[in-house]
């Protein structure tokens, strides 16, 4: 077993004995944020599967698991940049891309923006050779230039912060302190856990754990040669948030500090001082700047630019989200054999999905975030859009980008349904919605990696380690998804599906390869091409009886953090906080329907062999593995 599997184990255990005893003893030297449930959990659950993170605090956040013995340290260092060097080199989720499309289709990289990468990992021309065995990062040394901006001349010192340029943000300047290195501070950094890249290692080294940080657990995916003490790590501890109206009243300077993070990172930002007249929780979204600058509003003021130009959210006003005292990751099935048979909905004939992808082979344009050049990454976020969507879906790139994530995202053209059914109706809305189980079977065979679909009005804040291998308790899932009542207390609910599609991650399983099709399948019967495909979803594994033959893991509320009831107190992974544009209706109001059987299939032996190996089970023996307790 592994140092971060082992780690993660300790921790999980210490954590779930404390929560039945009370006993602080139970939890050793695992760090834990809070210490009386009086909150959701959730929160403290979203980012990764380690229950409890490490304090704030410079040492406590980044001190590296060997205990600062250098030697072991830098020997791990030589063991990766050998095993490196002997290892296969798979093609990139860009470089299998490239070679699908034909001139017909733009191939575009979202990179980061003001950033070296951007300029670096640009679309491959023809002369380009992307076989390169290293992860595609190239920068150059930055020297400080002396002097940086700190709460201190200490806190200037330990850090490779920013320069001063005139002002500091934060701080004053302080002069005389020892030199860095910019574009790499903690020196050369490598991905240690499996689907982590080395290019995004060393971008997070830059800024480890500070109030606008997105890495809280760096050292679970990474290693660099130095310790990391990142440009945002505080030195003093975080104090626990007050409510409304305790808070600061509004000062020019608390609203520069949130059009500041507004800018530079995914997602709204929170508004930290005392909501004003007007401001509730119906009325959460303040204007910042703007002819409505003061204003609160019901509706999202990000389409309203005529009117306001920055904008944020008043979390303390909203309902916490719902307490759940432990996350159940989700009920596993027991493993098919050669003997299990599946059913099918629609005819032999017409039972062949990969009949139904023609709009996805040569679309108009294919957006990818520029770390699919990596050929280290172990997932695919996936995206479908029309192009009044491409905003929306640039915009989420840019936040994969920031948190090394590949996502990939479609362009369906926005008349392939004809002129009965342009881009904007309901039509065309809810047809392209149907084809979303065959749109991931069509990106399960052209990624070679398991897929995760997105809706492009999301945005990541942390790096979604549940979808990396090995990180679900009790093993892999064939499928993880966002469900509403998966932590109910209340059995009755609890194995009761109902889930959002937004965020839905599907394994290279055959198992939910299956499920994939049956849902294809389903969403073709009757009426259903229209009705909310989350929901024809939940029919299948309710009243199908798939529950039972795929292994589900359920998502904590991090990963689709929701206005509002999902929202307070969840520590995002990934957001859905800017509201949808002014005029589209929401779900359908269509009822979803069970489709009969029309015919069933025996497994295939073969395929269900490749996955049980592929679980570290032997094929004789795979009946035998237990089912999860639900």
């Amino acid at each position: 077993m592994s140092y971060v599997s082992e780690y993660r184990r300790l921790r999980y255990s210490r954590w779930v004995l404390f929560l039945r005893t009370g006993d602080e003893t139970a939890l050793g030297n695992s760090p834990v944020v809070c210490r009386k449930a009086k909150g959701p959990m959730l929160s403290l659950l979203g980012s990764s599967l380690a229950i409890g993170r490490p304090q704030s605090g410079a040492i406590n956040a980044v001190a590296p698991p060997n205990g600062g013995d250098q030697s072991a340290h830098h020997q791990r260092i030589a063991t990766i940049r050998m095993a490196r060097s002997r290892a296969s080199n798979k093609p990139s989720v860009a470089e299998l891309t490239e070679k699908q499309v034909t001139a017909a289709t733009t191939v575009f990289y979202v990179g980061h923006k003001n950033n070296i990468l951007d300029s670096e990992l640009r679309k491959t021309g023809e002369n380009d050779v992307m076989t390169d065995t290293k992860d595609p990062v190239n920068h150059k040394a930055q020297a400080t230039l002396g002097s940086r901006c700190g709460l201190s001349w200490d806190d200037a010192a330990v850090k490779c912060g920013h320069e001063c340029v005139g002002f500091c943000m934060t701080g004053m300047c302080f002069k005389d302190l020892p030199g860095c290195d910019h574009n790499f501070p903690s020196g050369q950094c490598f991905g240690v856990k499996q689907g982590v890249s080395d290019a995004w290692c060393v971008e997070s080294s830059k800024s480890i754990d500070g109030p606008f940080g997105a890495v809280t657990d760096f050292y679970d995916k990474c290693i660099c040669e130095e310790l990391v003490i990142g440009t945002n790590t505080p030195i003093e501890e975080l104090h626990k948030p007050i409510n409304a109206s305790k808070m600061a009243p509004r000062s020019p300077e608390l609203v520069q500090a949130a059009m500041e993070r507004e800018k530079n990172f995914p997602g709204l930002p929170d508004c930290t001082w005392k909501p004003g007249p007007g401001c509730t929780n119906e009325t959460q979204y303040e204007c910042m700047a703007g002819a409505k600058a003061g204003q609160c509003s019901a509706d999202n003021w990000y389409y309203k630019a005529n009117v306001c130009t920055s904008s944020c959210v008043h979390t303390a006003l909203l309902a916490p989200a719902p307490y759940f005292a432990v996350w159940r990751p989700g009920p596993r099935a027991l493993p098919w054999t050669d003997k299990d048979i599946m059913p099918h909905y629609a005819s032999k004939e017409g039972s062949n999905v990969k009949d139904w992808v023609e709009h996805f082979h040569q679309p108009k344009q294919i957006l990818m975030s520029t770390y699919c050049k990596s050929n280290q990454i172990e997932f695919v976020g996936v995206s479908l859009f029309s192009p009044a969507y491409e905003v929306k879906a640039l915009r989420m790139l840019e936040s994969c980008n920031k948190l090394g994530v590949c996502c990939k995202a479609t362009e369906m053209p926005g008349d392939f349904l004809g002129a009965s059914a342009p881009e904007g109706s309901d039509e065309f809305r809810y047809r392209t919605i149907a084809l979303k189980p065959v749109f991931l079977l069509d990106q399960l065979e052209k990624t070679k990696e398991p897929v995760v679909f997105l809706d492009v009005d999301l945005e990541f804040h942390k790096f979604p380690d549940l979808f990396l291998p090995n990180s679900w308790p009790e093993g892999p899932r064939d499928v993880a998804l966002f469900n509403f009542w998966a932590n109910e207390t209340n059995l009755t609910i609890r194995h009761t599906p109902n889930v959002g599609s937004a965020v839905a991650f599907f394994n290279q399983t055959y198992r939910s390869k299956k499920l994939l099709a049956a849902w294809a399948e389903a969403m073709q019967y009757g009426t259903n091409s229209k009705a909310p495909d989350d929901q024809v979803l939940d029919k299948l594994m309710k009243e199908g009886g798939w529950l039972k033959r795929v292994s589900v893991g359920w998502l904590p509320a991090a990963y689709l953090r929701l206005m509002p009831s999902f929202y307070r107190g969840v520590d995002p992974v990934i957001d859905h906080d800017r509201g949808t544009k002014p005029g589209v209706a929401g779900h359908s109001s269509v009822k979803p329907l069970l489709p009969p059987v029309m015919w069933t299939e025996k497994v295939d032996a073969a395929e269900l062999k490749k996955d049980q190996e592929a679980a570290g089970r032997t094929f004789d023996t795979a009946a035998a593995v237990p089912a999860r307790s639900r």
